[in-house]
């Protein structure tokens, strides 16, 4: 029940800035921390969907700590991460998954879920 509500309100995933066509995904860099939005009004509106850190990502409804990102594919400016967390939790303290994928493409980043749903592209908000 949590990933279904999950995925209807934090389907959209992060934005990102990819460096171009990187030459293998081992050389692909991590996607950036920041805040990110499903466009460009929001973001100036300061309403956003996810936050990214370091070793954390936060939704609305769902937020994973002890992040490790493990470069998959990469090919032209979309670059796919396999994500493993230390933990993660839903509303009201319920487990989530801790294995997902991030995407980047271009300007944008979603998260693909292990249901095998998908997240809006998301923009990083600022710089």
């Amino acid at each position: 029940m949590i990933m279904r509500g999950l995925t209807a309100f934090a389907a959209p995933v992060l934005a990102l800035h990819v460096m171009a066509a990187p030459a293998s995904a081992e050389q692909a860099p991590r996607p950036l921390s920041g805040r990110y939005a499903l466009d460009l009004p929001a973001c100036r509106a300061g309403d956003n969907f996810l936050t990214l850190g370091p070793d954390r990502l936060d939704l609305p409804v769902f937020s994973c700590q002890g992040l490790t990102f493990t470069p998959e594919t990469a090919a032209g400016d979309r670059v796919l991460w396999s994500v493993s967390a230390r933990r993660c939790e839903g509303e009201e303290g319920a487990p989530g998954p801790r294995r997902f994928r991030i995407e980047a493409s271009g300007a944008t980043l979603r998260i693909l879920w292990p249901d095998g749903t998908k997240s809006a592209p998301l923009r990083r908000c600022g710089r």
